[in-house]
């Protein structure tokens, strides 16, 4: 009967990477190839394991879904806060949460059919949806840059709201106010990256110019401060000085902004109004301190957990949106008037 042992000594990796790359509940933290390689092995040399957590019959049993992937949450905190919460949650209620999926590949629909409920965190396409729910109808969706009330229960914060009202307060002062963001991509069912969403924040901005007889400027990246920064560039290039306010849509993407503005020697909160999203750590240590809106993260990732309970507690056929709202804290670059 073949061991560990000896599938690691044919795959080249570490007995204890074998053990990992077979867990249902550690399997995630291996890279795919050599997790592909392992169980390609293991399934050579006839190796029985089961991808499946051992569920409790007197706990429920939670699945997580991620459409981001690891280097995307990586480069924004904000996407590991939020999986903070869902643990935190999970562990407060004695609910096991040992799977993480992430779509990199297609995926069986029926995988979720084992489960009390799925939580699904970030964009996922109105197909996939309707597919994992045809087998668990126990589904919440977190930040998922929509709003389809009638076909799933959503756990968001207000991002439409507070983005009116930063453009309200800065449009007192400012009288060109550009903003920089991005869109979003819904993930399919097998992986692949659907149709382009327009981001909350975006649409907030292009409605609040036109109610205000406003001209858009508008840079979109791909999330990135490199991109961020060359964006900055780009506009005061265009524009010069006669952009005087400036919405961005993230803290990460804040960095790369402030870095182009000192490239220009434009000193935000002086010679140009900045607000930013996210609030975190970092912001207040940056020089000026950055005015940015605090958005729940790991309480949403608690909130749909608690979502998904009752779903499960409480069988219903309607659906709700569960909305955290957000804060704004002032600070150097734009102080509120």
């Amino acid at each position: 009967m073949a061991t560990i042992k000896d599938i690691s000594k044919l795959a080249h990796v570490s007995p204890g990477t074998v053990s990992r790359a077979l867990s249902p509940e550690k399997s995630e933290y291996v890279a795919k190839q050599t997790r592909d390689k392992v169980r390609q092995v293991a399934d050579k040399l006839g190796y029985k394991y089961s991808l499946e957590p051992k569920q409790s019959k007197n706990q429920l049993n939670f699945v997580l879904m991620t459409t981001l992937s690891l280097e995307e949450e990586t480069r924004d905190e904000y996407w590991r806060f939020v999986r903070r919460g869902v643990y935190e949650a999970a562990n407060s209620r004695h609910i096991n949460i040992a799977r993480v999926i992430r779509p990199d590949k297609s995926i069986d629909p029926h995988r979720f059919a084992g489960y009390d409920a799925v939580i699904i965190v970030g964009t996922i396409s109105k197909a996939a949806i309707k597919t994992i729910k045809a087998v668990n109808p126990n589904l919440v969706v977190v930040d998922g840059g929509s709003y389809d009330h009638d076909q799933v229960d959503i756990v968001d914060t207000n991002l439409a709201e507070l983005t009116t009202r930063a453009l309200d307060e800065m449009g007192r002062i400012s009288k060109s106010i550009a903003f920089i963001g991005g869109n979003r991509h819904e993930v399919d069912i097998d992986g692949k990256s659907g149709v382009t969403v327009e981001d909350a924040r975006t649409g907030a901005y292009k409605k609040w110019c036109q109610d205000n007889n406003r001209t858009p400027i508008i840079k979109l990246t791909n999330w990135t401060t490199k991109q961020s920064m060359d964006a900055t560039d780009t506009l005061l290039n265009q524009y010069g000085h006669k952009i005087d306010g400036l919405i961005v849509a993230s803290d990460p993407l804040s960095i790369g902004v402030m870095k182009g503005l000192a490239k220009h020697n434009v000193v935000p909160g002086k010679d140009l109004k900045l607000i930013s999203y996210d609030d975190l750590e970092f912001a207040s240590y940056l020089t000026p301190s950055l005015t940015s809106i605090w958005l729940p993260k790991v309480e949403l990732g608690y909130a749909a957990v608690l979502h998904a309970e009752t779903l499960v507690n409480f069988p219903r056929n309607w659906h709700t949106r569960n909305i955290i709202p957000g804060k704004f804290h002032y600070r150097k670059t734009f102080q509120k008037p």
